[in-house]
């Protein structure tokens, strides 16, 4: 792996302080021209130690500046002399990029901020103060976008900014104006202040094109002018560029809300891929423009420059931003780093982009140096040898030799990213005849509306109800031309593939699913290989392609080549779901997490059921990872409801609360349609709730567990948690939906019936404080080691399982049937039990075990079941599992039934009928 690359570097080694002046006028006439036109400044930033040490641009220097020389005068001094400071050193390797790139954005910060304020307050002398409706004070706030709002602004850059503020209203002066008049003036205000040339020269160039309706929008507009613009007119390079929007004056606060108001906008739910089509035209359109206007020498703008990795770093954030909240910044920086830790690209390409990245900066700061000009182009003659001595660098030949190496590799991972080049190839160049027949049999079909050549009579039925339900979708420009793009590539899929018709519809469905999303036709369009995946896995899984057609954001998952590969363990799961829930404070906040957690229950299903399917984990493993992927549900929908709670109601101190699982939640053998056995404890703590609505603890967490159940159940576009099932509460479904420790220690010393002993053999705490789940533990030991009737415990669970027959008559008597057939899953989860209650007294270590499994083999072990009887049990619970899976997945492939699975499976009735029904069962001791 090449050297991991850093921000923090200088871009050569320091100049020697006594050719340190000398090398500064040579590499930059901007700053020797300052240094003549003020040779005093040399000494102040030499005597304060700035030109050696950090020393950021500073608000209380400005002000001194703007109150010696007025505001405009005094910005564009404190300005320059900054620039100095910056440019010296930067060029005499004394400072690192980051530390550069960070001054630039602190000192355009810090003029804008001294602008709105200076400007802010004469005007408010002559009209007054902007009010909202109610009266409230209204301030401006500036937003940078681009380098200015990543914290990365370069040595002569312009800045981009939008001006707004929260609501509509007057100003409250004896000549009034309306907040928009105000807002519009003050900001004008601040650009003049800003980018006129006095004699003194700028202080920053500024561009407001990026606001809505660009140059003929109002320059400012409130907040709700904003979100309407945005959902109704947004385009996709306005999201790119909001991508980098961040508050650098006035109003801060209120600006940090408007950009939560604008994240849906910028960051879809839903993978994104019609993002990296408007990606492409971008990009496009900028090398055309690029080569049209002779800049494939400009560093920024050419191809390989810095623009494509920032693409392509946007590219990421835009296609996965809804979905992985850490995609969710302006730096670049970080984003690079997100888009590491999530395995969007290698760790080796994003340290060699980033160092080319360095490197691209350092040269741009090295030219914008020579004349503080907004130019990104590498000049020959004496400003190539400028740049050449500012880069460390002996011969021409070796910088241009390593500009050219670094764009090449940029260039390259730019295209291999986003599964070709940006510059699409002529119909005739990539298409042959065959390809063109289908394109022109499809719209063919199309424009009539049904199917017009002899096939199979099934197929066509399937055709032509697809071509009526598509003709019954309005569908936009863009829809219609990627439909007609990828239609001609699946018809020749099905003519190619030994497709079943079911399989065949199944297909069809899902691109009338996504049809008017067509996002997701781009997606199988730009991926053949996860357009074969899907053909393949809806040919082996009913479930898959029903998952997948009602949650098309799958897709994304088919992409991956190590679906069913890579299996989250407990920790990983966890880790992806924490960045689902990040601090929440508004309702649709808890909205989006819900989704999200939605989200990774779906995906990690999926690539559970791959690797199952494609015999890469066994059923136990499955069962095992589903328990996880459950109780870490269970875990994340208990931080949702509890901070709700408290926002609302505040705290109990000393209080907690536990999740008990029961049934295949306890036992760690949840299947992909289990629902979730529940019941909620808690300890009641000292008085009522803390906040402005109190309440009493019995309350509180009755609509802690009421919310939690509301969030499990939800259903949101990615389709709901779990179905949850609480009737094993104490007193069942008459009883509270949460106990109280003592109340339900109370309830299973004194009035738990059999049968609830049974249900608790399998119980276990799945999420919640650890005191509490400590004392639920001891209170489960209690009950179930006490003593027994032996003669009693046999019959009683006899006449449960013959209830259970009675419920499930039909099940009952087949053969088929996994759970209620003689000998089924049933009658071994009894039979575990008989032996658990039986030995517990005497072997209390046997209740530690909760799943099926384990006990039956610490059975076997200590000879309650004898090997014979320990072997053929366990071979049949693993065929059940067997088919048990390959019923929920792919029931039109369910094996055959085992040799002798229907003898196997009376001979374990019969063994549990002969253990249950002994009058002298027998102590382990005995």
């Amino acid at each position: 792996m090449s050297p991991k690359p850093h921000w923090n570097q200088t871009c050569i080694e320091p100049v020697p302080a006594e050719a340190r002046l000398a090398h500064i006028r040579f590499c930059s006439p901007f700053a020797a021209s300052l240094i003549d036109r003020h040779p005093d400044w040399i000494e102040q930033l030499s005597a304060s130690h700035r030109f050696d040490e950090i020393s950021p641009p500073d608000s209380t220097r400005a002000s001194e500046w703007v109150s010696a020389h007025g505001l405009d005068d005094g910005l564009r001094g404190f300005r320059n002399q900054e620039m100095l400071r910056i440019i010296w050193r930067d060029l005499n390797g004394l400072a690192t990029l980051g530390e550069v790139l960070s001054d630039l954005t602190t000192l355009a910060g810090i003029c804008i901020q001294a602008a709105l304020d200076a400007h802010q307050g004469l005007l408010e002398e002559r009209f007054g103060q902007p009010l909202d409706a109610k009266g409230r004070p209204q301030k401006l706030i500036v937003l940078g976008l681009g380098k200015l709002g990543g914290g990365e602004l370069n040595l002569s850059s312009d800045i981009d900014l939008i001006f707004c503020y929260p609501s509509d209203g007057k100003c409250d002066g004896p000549r009034s104006l309306t907040n928009n008049e105000f807002f519009s003036k003050l900001s004008r205000e601040v650009i003049s202040s800003l980018s006129a040339v006095r004699a003194a020269g700028f202080c920053f160039r500024v561009d407001t094109r990026l606001r809505p309706y660009g140059q003929v929008g109002s320059i400012a507009n409130h907040f709700s002018a904003m979100e309407q613009y945005y959902q109704r007119e947004g385009r996709n390079w306005e999201r790119y560029a909001l991508i980098k929007a961040r508050p650098v004056a006035g109003d801060v606060e209120a600006g940090n809300h408007l950009l939560e108001i604008l994240r849906p906008f910028v960051y879809r739910r839903y993978i994104d891929f019609g993002a990296i089509e408007a990606l492409r035209e971008m990009q496009t359109l900028i090398q055309s423009e690029a080569i049209r206007a002779e800049r494939v020498s400009d560093v920024k703008r050419g191809p390989g420059g810095i623009r494509e990795i920032e693409f392509l770093a946007q590219g990421y954030q835009l296609l996965r931003g809804g979905q992985e909240t850490t995609l969710q910044t302006p730096s670049l920086a970080e984003a690079m780093e997100a888009i590491t830790r999530l395995q969007l690209l290698s760790e080796d390409l994003v340290n060699r982009l980033t160092s080319h990245y360095t490197s691209l900066r350092f040269i741009e700061n090295r030219i914008q140096a020579m004349r503080d000009q907004q130019t990104h182009k590498v000049r020959k003659g004496e400003d190539f040898q400028r740049l050449k001595q500012g880069m460390g660098i002996k011969s021409d030949e070796q910088l241009t030799s390593r500009i050219a190496l670094i764009r090449a590799e940029v260039s390259a991972a730019f295209d291999d990213s986003w599964a070709g080049s940006v510059h699409p190839k002529p119909e005739t160049d990539s298409s042959t005849a065959e390809d063109l027949a289908w394109q022109h049999r499809w719209l063919r079909w199309r424009s009539s509306g049904q199917v017009d050549t002899e096939t199979d009579d099934d197929r066509a039925a399937l055709l032509n109800s697809f071509l009526s339900g598509l003709a019954r979708r309005p569908l936009g420009t863009s829809a219609g031309r990627r439909l007609d793009s990828f239609m001609p590539v699946l018809l020749q899929r099905f003519e190619s593939h030994p497709l079943s018709n079911d399989v065949v519809g199944q297909l069809l469905d899902l691109v009338l699913t996504v049809s008017q999303r067509s996002a997701y036709l781009a997606l199988l369009a730009e991926n053949p290989q996860a357009l074969d995946r899907a053909i393949e896995l809806f040919g082996r899984s009913q479930w898959v392609a029903r998952r997948v057609i009602r949650f098309p954001a799958l897709l994304d998952e088919l992409i991956d080549p190590a679906l069913g590969h890579h299996i989250p363990d407990r920790v990983a799961l966890e880790k992806a779901a924490l960045r689902k829930i990040r601090p929440v404070d508004k309702p649709e906040d808890e909205e989006s997490a819900l989704a999200g957690l939605n989200y990774l229950k779906q995906a990690t299903g999926l690539r559970l059921a791959v690797a199952w399917l494609e015999g890469r984990i066994d059923e136990t493993e499955v069962q095992l990872a589903l328990s996880h992927l459950a109780e870490v549900m269970i875990g994340m929908t208990m931080e949702l409801a509890r901070r709700r709670l408290e926002r609302r109601h505040g705290i109990i101190e000393n209080s907690a609360l536990a999740v008990i699982g029961y049934g295949s939640l306890g036992a760690r053998e949840l299947g992909f349609s289990s629902d979730l056995d529940l019941v909620f404890l808690y300890r009641a703590g000292d008085g009522e709730s803390d906040g402005e609505r109190p309440l009493a603890p019995e309350r509180w967490f009755a609509r802690l567990a009421q919310r939690m159940v509301g969030l499990l159940t939800a259903l949101t576009p990615s389709g709901k948690l779990y179905e949850i099932d609480t009737r094993l509460r104490p007193n069942g479904q008459s009883g509270l939906l949460v106990s109280s420790i003592n109340a339900y220690s109370t309830y299973q010393r004194q009035d738990a019936w059999t049968w609830e002993s049974q249900a608790l053999t399998r119980a276990r705490a799945v999420a919640g404080d650890h005191d509490l789940i400590s004392e639920f533990r001891e209170i489960r030991r209690e009950c179930l080691c006490r003593k027994r009737d032996r003669k009693e415990l046999g019959q009683d669970l006899m006449d449960m399982r013959a209830r259970v027959r009675e419920s499930f008559p039909s099940r009952s008597g087949s053969a088929t049937d996994t759970r209620h057939s003689p000998g089924g899953m049933v009658d071994i989860s009894f039979l575990a039990q008989l032996g658990v209650l039986s030995l517990a007294r005497e072997l209390p270590q046997i209740i530690e075990e909760t799943s099926v499994s384990g006990q039956l083999e610490r059975l076997q072990i200590c000879g309650w079941l004898n090997d014979e009887q320990g072997a053929l049990i366990e071979t049949h619970l693993a065929e059940l599992r067997k088919i048990r899976l390959s019923d929920e997945l792919a029931p039109d492939q369910r094996p055959p039934d085992a040799p002798g699975l229907c003898k196997n499976g009376s001979t374990i009735a019969e063994i549990f009928v002969r253990l249950a029904s002994e009058h002298d069962l027998q102590s382990h001791e005995d």
